[in-house]
């Protein structure tokens, strides 16, 4: 085993690329060598055969693991990715699960794995600015283009899982009988509840009603938090 392969390993199971890996070390160690975005992808790409300590320090330090574990251990085992502290002290960051279900921004996706795939490394500050809790949050892949004037066919879609009362006006990933889907809900007077595209073609892309008697049909999984690219 070598750096290359295990750093490529942590960076796939906490949801980063080198971009964002890079941005996170100059965040959380400024004091730390510089680790760039082209060095990164150097390594992971294997393009740099044998990277400087001063370049693998820093990401060890990120994945709270050893330096010579970094560059020799077979890391594929772990059982978690997520940094938890340097030199005993709290890291500014928590971790969201991420799953490979996908949330059909259309007819429906069915999805048996119920196993995260990977982290994705928030840092603190975005749970503050959306009032959410880390632990009850995962993010889901969205799939299709009903909801394209907002959220794009391959983004990631974070819920929170603790919001499952239906509201008005707020976009919800719901388990659909006809399997797991990202829609607006809309409520009428009536007390239908209509499941909203966000795409100005309703002819490809139709709203959906589900009438007061019907609605135990549908189990809201959680509300939308955020999305991001995929």
């Amino acid at each position: 085993m070598d750096a290359k392969t295990n750093i490529k390993y942590l960076m796939d199971k906490s949801g980063m690329n080198p971009t964002s890996l890079a941005t996170a070390l100059e965040k959380m160690f400024p004091d730390e060598v510089r680790v760039p975005q082209a060095t990164i992808f150097r390594i992971v790409e294997g393009i740099t055969k044998d990277p400087r300590t001063s370049s693998l320090a820093p990401i060890a330090k990120f994945f709270n693991i050893s330096l010579s574990d970094l560059r020799s251990k077979d890391l594929r085992g772990l059982e978690s990715s997520q940094p938890v502290a340097v030199n005993d002290e709290p890291l500014s960051i928590a971790a969201i699960n991420y799953y490979a279900a996908k949330g059909s921004c259309g007819g429906g996706a069915h999805n048996e794995d119920a196993e995260p795939k990977g982290q994705l490394i928030k840092e603190l500050g975005f749970f503050k600015k959306y009032g959410v809790k880390p632990e009850n949050l995962a993010a889901i892949y969205a799939d299709g283009s009903s909801m394209a004037d907002f959220i794009v066919d391959g983004d990631m879609v974070i819920i929170d899982q603790t919001k499952t009362e239906p509201q008005s006006g707020k976009i919800f990933a719901i388990q659909h009988p006809d399997g797991l889907r990202i829609k607006q809900l809309r409520r009428e007077i009536d007390g239908t509840w209509v499941l909203e595209s966000r795409n100005p073609d309703k002819r490809a892309y139709p709203d959906e009603r589900i009438t007061p008697e019907n609605v135990g049909l549908l189990k809201i999984i959680g509300r939308f938090v955020y999305r991001q690219g995929g």
